[in-house]
């Protein structure tokens, strides 16, 4: 399959991707996924043209430390193309508290069939060496350390992000319009601590946040 390429849409417009290590998906402008082709089997990849897979569903989950409600948001696509139905609105809005640490994790799926729903979280972590994901919030005074994030099988063990850690300082600025941005690359080779320049982007898109 044709190598494609990725840049980010602008204006709340979402483009995303997954592809194994063997396999490239084509980018979808203006959507969380990517069309099918040739085969959607995780445990029968297709060897050289490779196992493209769709990304209907990214869910965000963020736990307090210590106790507390959860928060989540969701972004999907609906018929899992970038046309006629475009992505939808944010399900959820991540909800911080000033001095509270969080628990974080990143699930991606293909739920297009309810019968046959794909975790692509799975393959992520089966293919951990290769991929790593990126966290950046616009809110002042909350970051995500690199040392929260899972770590790969490599030695030493390299960040993977799929879990992670949301650090809110007790004197962040309160906000009601700031977001989180969830990047996931794929590097071809080995990708050793995840900051090489040269990498495929599987997954760009962002989440409503609010500090108080």
């Amino acid at each position: 399959m044709r190598r494609g390429s990725f840049t980010e849409a602008p204006a709340n417009m979402i483009a995303a991707r997954f592809r194994t290590r063997r396999a490239l998906a084509i980018v979808a402008t203006a959507a969380l996924v990517t069309f099918t082709a040739c085969s959607d089997n995780p445990a029968a990849p297709i060897e050289g043209a490779g196992d493209p897979e769709n990304i209907s569903r990214v869910t965000v989950t963020l736990a307090p430390v210590g106790g507390g409600t959860n928060v989540t948001s969701i972004r999907v696509d609906p018929d899992g193309t970038s046309l006629p139905q475009s992505v939808g609105a944010a399900q959820g809005t991540l909800a911080l508290t000033k001095g509270k640490t969080y628990n974080g994790s990143v699930a991606l799926l293909n739920d297009l069939d309810p019968n046959n729903v794909v975790d692509i979280t799975a393959e992520v972590r089966k293919e951990s060496d290769f991929h790593r994901f990126f966290y950046t919030l616009s809110c002042a005074g909350v970051t995500v350390p690199t040392s929260s994030l899972d770590l790969d099988s490599q030695t030493p063990g390299q960040p993977v992000g799929i879990n992670f850690q949301v650090v809110v300082d007790a004197n962040a600025a309160s906000t009601t319009n700031c977001t989180l941005r969830v990047e996931l690359h794929h590097f071809e080779a080995a990708k050793g601590d995840g900051l090489g320049s040269t990498f495929d982007t599987d997954l760009d898109l962002t989440f409503p946040v609010t500090i108080s």
